[in-house]
């Protein structure tokens, strides 16, 4: 499972970097025998059993501090080094574990609202959404002691985007010579193109220790990261590569309110069903990174489980291959085939009812989606007339319509990777689906390696359909590069070869515009375009099942428990 950036990117090295994150990760299955394995928490010496606690009962209304909050991770997740690099971007664990140990200089805050919350910096400002000032502040220190500055962010400024195209964004690009340390708590850069909404440069990097990384500046993967040196709630107590990572709260952090817990386990399973007993048994506490099948999360309900169900990050669409020549670039055979798509079977038979029907690559919850967007309802009739309108009939009587240009029978490739089963489920009953309307489907279960180098060169007609995820959050400017023209510099990201000026020129106004009224407007606008071309046919939209222990409560809700944008689970759980 593979969890891809959430943010406005800058297109350095992109390919190279999508096809990278696909190597697939070792499965991580912890042998119980081995000494380096945590103790079970009944085992523990400190903090001591529930039973044998001697400290004073917590009044109502206090928050009880303490304990071992364990979460399990599915087969594959482990990270298997502490490396500065694509994992802590583009794997699940990988983007749950940085936020815990470092700091950034602002937090998203928890839902609704999203807000941008000061973390390191206290405060921030610009006048022109491309130079940017943070003043920093005073209390934070280091896991080693050392207190945090502004050459540490400064540093961090300069080098992390170099360290891999991971790290590259228009929002952490900075001109070159424009990175000064005003004084020890104050920061200046220039960024290199303009930054525009409400969320401020520089979001969801790590701030790194100086005095440890600058050795390595000009090669930051080459360090091991070993001890994870940050400034974050929570310190790393024991790594084991594949197998978990152990936490420890940091009782130095600026912020004395968090964390709750103590300590916190990451741990692998090799198989989901471990993972599930484990649950069920209570050496967990919660699946990491809401991977919780909906099967699963129903046998857990029925026995007896707090199940946590929210609307989810994640999102499907298929991506219509504009480049390739054939029935494909005609708009009214991509109408007539979301027609044909019953979404609502697919909620049912694949995601058992936990799921909703999506039509942008906004949240219908945010104020910048636009509700008048064309719907595209299951209508198998309209699908047919549209067909039929168009000159696309069975002419052979084969049961498979034929393009009235070259005569051959209207018949699509659609990919799909192995590794996403709800996908693959979802893409055999959309095969099943648009064969009544005449449509043929030659369906393509790709690796995860073949799949992304086929989806993300559409250049090369690999295929006509391509089976689409993505998880754009809240702060999700970057998705629209999906829709760039590659004139306009969308090669590696535009799986459709979509090709449309003005959507370009909306785009990039949309990016630079800081007026947040004007870039809904232009949001309202792109959505429109998406909408009515078509390159994109949106399917449909998570929901985050976590069944959770209850040994634990102030778990915190936000697309999901623990998604990439929502670390505040690890901060504000504590026991009951």
């Amino acid at each position: 499972m593979v969890i891809k950036r959430k943010r406005l990117l800058t297109l350095v090295g992109t390919v190279i970097l999508l096809l990278s994150l696909a190597v697939p990760m070792m499965q991580c299955a912890p042998a119980a025998e081995e000494e380096v394995t945590p103790p079970a928490e009944e085992e523990e010496v400190t903090p001591p059993a529930e039973e044998e606690e001697v400290t004073p009962p917590v009044e109502e209304g206090e928050i009880k501090y303490g304990g071992r909050f364990n979460v399990g991770w599915a087969p594959g997740a482990c990270l298997e080094n502490l490396r500065l690099g694509q994992a802590w971007q583009y794997t699940a664990m990988g983007c749950d574990f940085w936020p815990l140990v470092y700091e950034q200089l602002w937090i998203m805050g928890p839902a609704p609202d999203y807000d941008p919350l000061p973390m390191l910096a206290t405060s921030w400002e610009t006048e022109d959404g491309q130079t940017w000032i943070f003043h920093l502040r005073e209390d934070a220190v280091f896991h080693d002691g050392v207190p945090v500055t502004a050459e540490d962010v400064a540093f961090t400024v300069e080098y992390l985007p170099g360290a891999d195209p991971a790290w590259c964004f228009s929002d952490t690009l900075t001109e070159a010579g424009s990175v000064k340390v005003i004084d020890t708590y104050t920061v200046q850069f220039t960024l290199r193109t303009v930054v525009g909404g409400e969320y401020p440069a520089f979001g969801w990097c790590p701030i790194l220790p100086k005095h440890i990384w600058e050795p390595y500046k000009d090669n930051m993967s080459a360090f091991d990261n070993a001890e994870a040196i940050g400034s974050g709630p929570f310190k790393v107590k024991e790594f084991k590569p594949s197998e978990y990572v152990w936490f420890e709260a940091n009782r130095e952090y600026w912020d004395e309110e968090i964390p709750y817990v103590d300590e916190i386990v990451y741990k692998g399973y090799g198989s989901f069903d471990a993972m599930y007993m484990a649950l069920e048994s209570g050496e967990i506490d919660m699946i990491g990174y809401d991977y919780c099948s909906a099967l699963a999360a129903e046998d857990f309900k029925a026995k007896g489980f707090t199940v946590i169900e929210c609307p989810g990050i994640g999102m499907y669409w298929l991506s219509f291959n504009l480049h390739k020549e054939g029935p494909i670039q005609d708009l009214v055979v991509r109408q007539a085939i979301m027609h044909a798509m019953d979404k609502d079977k697919m909620i049912d038979m694949v995601m058992l009812g936990h799921g909703s029907k999506s039509d942008s690559w906004i949240y219908p919850e945010l104020p910048e989606y636009n509700p008048n967007l064309p719907q595209y309802d299951f209508d198998v009739n309209k699908a047919n007339a549209l067909l039929d309108g168009a000159g696309y009939v069975d002419s052979d009587g084969d049961g498979i319509r034929n393009d009235p240009t070259t005569g051959k029978n209207m018949e699509f490739s659609l990919i799909v990777t192995s590794t996403w089963t709800s996908a693959v489920k979802m893409a055999t009953l959309i095969k099943e689906m648009l064969a009544e309307t005449g449509i043929g489907i030659d369906m393509l279960v790709l690796d995860l390696n073949t799949f992304y180098a086929y989806l993300y060169a559409p250049q090369n007609d690999m295929y006509d359909i391509g089976f689409s995820e993505e998880e754009p959050g809240p702060n999700g400017g970057w998705i629209w590069e999906f829709a760039r023209s590659f004139a306009d510099g969308g090669g590696g990201w535009n799986t459709s070869y979509y090709d449309n000026p003005a959507f370009d020129e909306a785009l990039n106004a949309m990016t630079a515009e800081r007026d947040m009224e004007k870039r809904k407007e232009l949001l309202m606008d792109m959505q429109m375009m998406i909408a009515e071309d078509l390159p994109y046919g949106f399917l449909i939209r998570t929901v985050a099942l976590d069944p959770v222990s209850d040994k634990f409560e102030g778990y915190v809700e936000g697309m999901g428990l623990s998604p990439w944008i929502n670390p505040w689970t690890f901060f504000k759980v504590h026991l009951k």
